[in-house]
Formats: C-alpha cells, sequence, structure tokens
C-alpha cells in the first residue's frame, strides 16, 4: 500500500501539472504576440516646439555662456593686474616637494 504521505504528495503534483498546462492552453490560444510590439510615433507638434534639434539655439546658448566665462576671467585677470589680489608663493626645498607627491 502506498502511504498517505506518498498519495499526497502525487495529488499535489498532479495540481501542479494541471495549472501549468492550463497556463500554457492559456498563452497557446492568447491572440497576439507575447511580447507587445514596439511603436514609433511622430512627436507631436506645437506652436514652438517641432520635434527637430536647433542646432543654432544651441550655439547661441553656448556662446552665451562662453561670453560669461570670459567676462569672469577678465574681471579677475584686471583685479591680478591691479593689485586687487595678493598672491602669495613659497618656496618648497626637493626634499619636501617629494613628500608633496606621494
Amino acid at each position: 500500500m502506498v502511504s498517505r504521505e506518498l498519495r499526497t504528495i502525487g495529488h499535489a503534483l498532479v495540481l501542479v501539472a494541471a495549472v501549468l498546462a492550463v497556463m500554457a492552453l492559456a498563452l497557446w490560444l492568447r491572440s497576439g504576440p507575447l511580447e507587445s510590439q514596439a511603436s514609433a510615433r511622430a512627436p507631436a507638434i506645437a506652436p514652438g516646439v517641432t520635434g527637430v534639434p536647433d542646432s543654432g539655439r544651441q550655439r547661441q546658448l553656448m556662446i552665451e555662456e562662453l561670453q560669461k566665462l570670459n567676462t569672469r576671467l577678465q574681471a579677475m585677470d584686471t583685479a591680478l593686474r591691479d593689485g586687487k589680489y595678493v598672491v602669495q608663493t613659497q618656496a618648497v626645498e626637493d626634499g619636501d616637494a617629494a613628500k608633496g607627491n606621494e
């Protein structure tokens, strides 16, 4: 005779197999592919938004940023030349320089 535990395990395996069979059948009979298809669509065009990068505008923004940077550098250069900033240097001996590189 088959013990009660083995019979319970057998019933559980049959149940799992039945559930897997139902899932496989559902996937088989499903209409359409398993993975959704990619769909490309044009971006929405609205006033001021064309969907095309405006390289001229990008260049203009870069030029404006470079002009700001040049203005700041010129102000620093002028301040250094006029003596508003005092730069002090300190001599370092050869042994100290080697320690600083480590």
